[in-house]
């Protein structure tokens, strides 16, 4: 059970128009979205859904785009991506660091904070997914090891963060709609540290109201998340996520604060109902039919 390949993904139910790419409500080039002035930082941005978060900040005309990761080579070419988007003034740099590694973590960002000052919006979203298998036959130690590539690498992140933030910060959470729709077999580790990271991150917002912080389900993006090898087919474009990203950061969306999101969600319809999503439960996570 452990080719990823076999997974089948469920048909996903939604109470807005369904989007698979990105649309005009969320370009990067529209003038309502701009990041001029912001230093923006995405950790796992050497590849797939951080590396499209950070061209579409550049897009947006980031004062500074910091990339986050493991493999240099990896950071250096998503450097070259990232500059052919950029605006002329937008500088963009990148540190390797592994994030499981809290000295690592607090040594990067020091020196990004003082290359390019405080740190406006923090998109947290490197992670690893899991060897599919029933939790009757999970081996321990691999299960656990989740838990440190999700939840670890996370902590590590949004505690160094913290000291070098702006202003008025933003952090980003790229978390998993495995969250909270039915189980899907064989996912268990996966779901089980996506979750534990996304419950700690709340904790985190209340700890910390002055942050403005959005948890937000990527969409299904065929990305190195499934192996060099995988057969799996993506059910998105790698940029609706990062457009939605730069979304997300804007004034535009500020009645999400605290809340969970799917990239795939129209934006027209959820600004529709923007009164209701921020003064009620809507959009977070809990216990159905239990208002607490």
């Amino acid at each position: 059970m452990d080719d990823i390949s076999n997974l089948k993904l469920p048909k996903w139910v939604s109470s807005t128009k369904w989007h698979t790419g990105p649309y005009s409500d969320i370009a990067p080039s529209r003038s309502d979205l701009s990041a001029t002035g912001k230093n923006v930082v995405v950790t796992g941005a050497g590849t797939g859904i951080g590396k499209a978060v950070a061209i579409a900040f550049a897009e947006a005309g980031a004062e500074s785009i910091t990339i986050l990761g493991r493999r240099v080579d990896k950071l250096k070419s998503s450097v070259v991506a990232i500059s052919s988007a950029a605006q002329p003034h937008t500088q963009i740099l990148y540190r390797a660091a592994d994030l499981s590694d809290r000295k690592q973590v607090d040594d990067a960002l020091a020196e990004i904070a003082e290359a390019v000052g405080k740190i406006d919006i923090f998109v947290n979203n490197a992670g690893a997914l899991s060897p599919i298998e029933p939790v009757a036959k999970y081996n321990a130690a691999t299960f656990m090891k989740a838990f440190e590539m999700n939840v670890l690498t996370s902590l590590n992140a949004i505690q160094a963060f913290m000291p070098l933030a702006g202003a008025d910060p933003i952090l980003l959470n790229i978390s998993a709609g495995l969250t909270h729709t039915q189980p899907m077999p064989g996912m268990s580790a996966y779901a089980a540290s996506k979750t534990a990271q996304l419950k700690m991150v709340e904790y985190f917002a209340a700890e910390n109201p002055e942050l403005h912080v959005v948890n937000i389900h990527p969409g299904i993006i065929a990305t190195e998340i499934f192996g060099p090898d995988s057969k799996v087919k993506g059910q998105d474009e790698v940029e609706l996520p990062g457009h939605f990203c730069v979304w997300l950061a804007s004034k535009e969306a500020r009645f999400l604060k605290g809340k969970f999101v799917w990239a795939n969600w129209d934006v027209p319809e959820l600004l529709q109902r923007a009164d209701e999503i921020r003064d009620l439960k809507l959009l977070t996570v809990g216990l159905a039919g239990v208002a607490m």
